[in-house]
């Protein structure tokens, strides 16, 4: 009898040994989990690629206004909501910036795919007093069905160049007609009309179609 009682207080004791070597275990495992997830979720992070900075909203540039389209058709900015919008300057009788502008729109909206068709390209014209609608209509369509010519008055056309800051100055005539210096930026304006970024001339069709995924991006982030 007393060996059974000092064998059961000998087993006992051994028992109330071994218990904290057994939790000091299984806390170490339990860490050991952690740490582990902590490691996979920061390498998952690190294959992820970074986030595009966000475009800042050009306030002291653009606007909404009115011109027209070919038939005569009025045309407002704001027809445009909810597409994202390349908007040139230029004009039909320009003999090298505009219709190298225009090859590299139609590139970087081929480069684009099917996102094409949220966005459009306009060209308004800075030589209203030859450029009709339908020229413009015409002349545009050459590059890509795609693209809106938009002309109007010298009145409407001042107007939306002191909105976005445009450069147009009339030269001097000559035989083969006068020629109109301009700025040349492409504006890229965001689904609620507002400017986001300006890309100057020399601007690689592949830099358009990335501010263009950029700004879809930017609109997917919720504020």
């Amino acid at each position: 009898m007393t060996m059974r009682l000092l064998n059961r207080w000998r087993f006992m004791g051994t028992f109330r040994a071994d218990a904290p070597m057994r939790l000091l275990l299984a806390a170490g495992l339990v860490l050991i989990s952690i740490l582990a997830g902590v490691l996979v979720a920061f390498h998952a992070d690190l294959r992820r690629p970074p986030s595009p900075p966000i475009l800042p909203v050009l306030t002291d540039l653009g606007g909404d206004f009115e011109l027209a389209r070919a038939g005569g058709a009025p045309a407002r900015l704001q027809d445009y909501r909810g597409r994202i919008v390349l908007l040139f300057f230029g004009y039909t009788h320009c003999p090298d910036v505009c219709p190298t502008t225009l090859y590299t729109l139609k590139l970087g909206m081929d480069q684009l795919g099917k996102t094409a068709g949220q966005v459009q390209v306009i060209m308004v014209t800075v030589d209203p007093e030859r450029d009709t609608p339908e020229q413009l209509e015409q002349y545009v369509r050459y590059f890509d069905p795609r693209f809106v010519g938009l002309s109007g008055t010298v009145e409407q056309i001042d107007e939306v160049a002191r909105k976005y800051r445009v450069h147009r100055q009339k030269g001097q005539s000559a035989p083969g007609g006068y020629s109109v210096s301009h700025s040349a930026y492409v504006y890229l304006l965001d689904q609620r009309g507002a400017v986001r970024a300006l890309f100057g001339d020399g601007t690689k069709p592949a830099e358009i179609a990335d501010g263009v995924r950029q700004l879809l991006a930017d609109s997917a982030v919720p504020r």
